[in-house]
This record gives structure tokens, sequence and C-alpha cells, in this order.
């Protein structure tokens, strides 16, 4: 994977009911690569999916390297740890909602959003639809969810 030719998945994308670990899993591959890029495989939002299994960035990158496929990398993380049905709820909500409920959070969200040129789409009020985005994918008004209000 070389993410200087090609975003990553998006956050929507999932893995096992598990969102985000696509968007991680390809991070990595490309860090592994050495084809990261501008992208962050060991920190930022993925370290979330590390706690949900148990694992940290070496273990996560050790995984990702023995294992040729998604399929694969779920296997191996679940197990290690097998987190319940409401944890992944939990993170999946997680990712659709991120930054609600944390203005700081929201106002780091808000920068990056008119550093990438994006000011103009108040209707963007969570990460994920920001990813999209910054990866040239097409957002609808509100988000790709619906819930987005303008702030």
């Amino acid at each position: 994977m070389d993410l200087s030719k090609q975003p990553p998945r998006s956050p929507y994308d999932d893995v096992g009911g598990v969102r985000f670990l696509a968007r991680t899993i390809d991070k990595m591959r490309a860090h592994v690569a050495g084809t990261v890029g501008e992208y962050m495989a060991r920190a930022g939002f993925s370290t979330r999916l590390y706690d949900l299994f148990g694992i940290d960035p070496d273990g996560f990158e050790a995984i990702v390297r023995a294992n040729d496929t998604d399929d694969g990398v779920l296997a191996a993380l679940l197990d290690h740890k097998r987190p319940t049905d409401e944890e992944i709820a939990r993170l999946n909500q997680v990712v659709e909602t991120w930054p609600e409920g944390n203005p700081e959070a929201q106002e780091r969200h808000r920068t990056m959003l008119a550093n990438a040129g994006l000011s103009h789409r108040t209707d963007i009020v969570t990460m994920a639809d920001r990813l999209d985005l910054d990866d040239g994918r097409e957002v609808p008004h509100g988000g790709r969810l619906g819930k987005g209000l303008d702030h």
C-alpha cells in the first residue's frame, strides 16, 4: 500500500464490524512498506483500536507483518483479545461522532478543516467526515451519516 498515491480506506469502512480498522490496517501496511507519507500509523485515532484489542503499536505492526489479509489481521487481533459487542459498538459510535462533546477536540477539528481549505464546510462536524474530505472522497451536506449540523 502506497499512501503517497492513494488514501487509506474510509474511517467508515470496517473489518469484522469494527470501523476504522480497515484504515488502520492500510496505514500500518504503508508504514511497513515505507510509503505512509503524511499519515500516522502508530498514533492518533488508531490508538483507540489498539486499546480495543489490548495491543500496542509494535504488536499491531507485528500482526500486520504476519498477515497478508484483513481477515488474518482480524483473527490475530481476536486471538490477542476479543472485545465485547458493546465495546465494539462504543468504538464505532466514537468513530461516527468524534469530536462531539469535546470542545477542545472540536476546536482542533475546525482548525484542521480551515488548514485544509475547507472552513466553508461548517456542516462537517465529525473527524470521519473530515478525513474522508481530506482523502478526496465526496461527503454530502450534513455529513455521511446525516448528523452534521452547522456550528
